[in-house]
């Protein structure tokens, strides 16, 4: 799930559900219904004239798909004459905006350093980023609704065509230093003292479990299970990396070098949530929405790729799954979405 909550260290939820605001769009394939003006402050033909005039190239008006599904940018896919597809992003907020200078950091920083393509961002404003859509399809999606993944392929088929190039990815972040570059260090800063603090992640967490107590009705296993979980020093980690955060089938993109070729890990999208954080948030996704089958898996190639699996990750990528309703909870309030709180305290009570 992609809800993207404020802040640098943004958990994710089910399916995605990166403690964000609202499911993340995807480079996948485009809406297909006809085409409909953007929505927003600018019409969609100033916006892509201005794209255009800024990119040097000719975009195609009717090609132009809106995508209003992210709750942090709006995006348009479109066609430019010469055939290219290219992905416009538009932050919604001025937060969302601060979060754009972040990912243009963290992307120049682990381009070269992750085993797979990343978006290349030729147009970079504070109101709009552009650049080549990226080849392939998520290798899933999110019921908005039941917050459950569909795939459209099976991630345990052909491991080594995609558990394991992402696994490698995930290394590769993972022991990117947060000053890798002198744009990441200051992008990172306000998040360098307490929200780099392994101690200041539980903090948090413990912070959360309070809010939700107050406000929601809390099954009593699951309070049972989080406390312990916080209350376990060995679950927690000693040291934070830089993280993807947002590492979710959604944002994995897969294309088929053959006709009868398994797919294969073609992109990885979506920086806006990376951050120094638990590298536990990594595998969660995952997690939730391929099962501990997939996570076994996933963690096995991180091992075996160089990635440290500690004493106690596992299970603390499991707590951290269970908690993720919490958050979908509590994102649901702040973001006025009933559905969300009925769905996780539902999800909570089946535990």
């Amino acid at each position: 799930m992609s809800r993207r909550a404020p802040g640098p260290a943004a958990p994710h939820g089910p399916g995605g559900l990166a403690a964000t605001g609202g499911p993340a769009p995807t480079e996948g394939p485009a809406p297909t219904e006809a085409p409909a003006p953007a929505q927003g402050p600018a019409p969609a033909e100033d916006l892509l004239a201005y794209a255009a005039r800024r990119l040097g190239v000719e975009l195609d008006p009717a090609t132009a798909r809106p995508d209003e599904s992210g709750w942090d940018f709006r995006v348009t896919h479109v066609r430019a004459t010469d055939g290219t597809r290219w992905i416009l992003r538009q932050p919604r907020r001025p937060e969302a905006a601060a979060l754009l200078e972040r990912e243009g950091a963290v992307l120049a920083a682990v381009r070269d350093r992750v085993p797979v393509p990343v978006p290349d961002w030729l147009l970079h404003t504070p109101d709009l980023v552009a650049y080549p859509r990226l080849p392939g399809e998520p290798a899933g999606t999110e019921d908005p609704h039941t917050l459950v993944y569909g795939w459209s392929m099976d991630p345990l088929a052909h491991p080594a065509h995609y558990l394991e190039p992402l696994a490698r990815t995930l290394v590769a972040v993972h022991t990117t230093p947060p000053d890798a570059s002198p744009a990441l260090a200051a992008s990172a800063a306000p998040a360098a003292t307490a929200d780099a603090d392994p101690g200041a992640v539980r903090a948090r967490t413990a912070d959360k479990l309070a809010r939700a107590r107050a406000e929601l009705p809390l099954p009593a296993p699951g309070l049972r299970r989080w406390q312990a979980w916080l209350d376990d020093d060995r679950l927690w980690p000693e040291r934070l990396v830089l993280v993807h955060g947002d590492v979710h089938p959604g944002h994995t993109l897969v294309a088929r070098p053959g006709a009868d070729g398994p797919p294969v890990l073609a992109g990885l999208l979506d920086w806006a949530n990376t951050h120094v954080g638990d590298p536990a948030v990594d595998f969660v996704d995952l997690l939730y929405a391929g099962g501990p089958a997939v996570l076994d898996r996933l963690l096995a190639a991180y091992r075996a790729a160089g990635g440290e699996v500690r004493p106690g990750l596992r299970e603390h990528v499991l707590a951290r799954a269970d908690f993720l309703w919490v958050h979908v909870a509590l994102r649901g309030l702040d973001t006025g979405r009933p559905a969300w709180v009925r769905t996780a305290l539902h999800r909570m009570a089946a535990r």
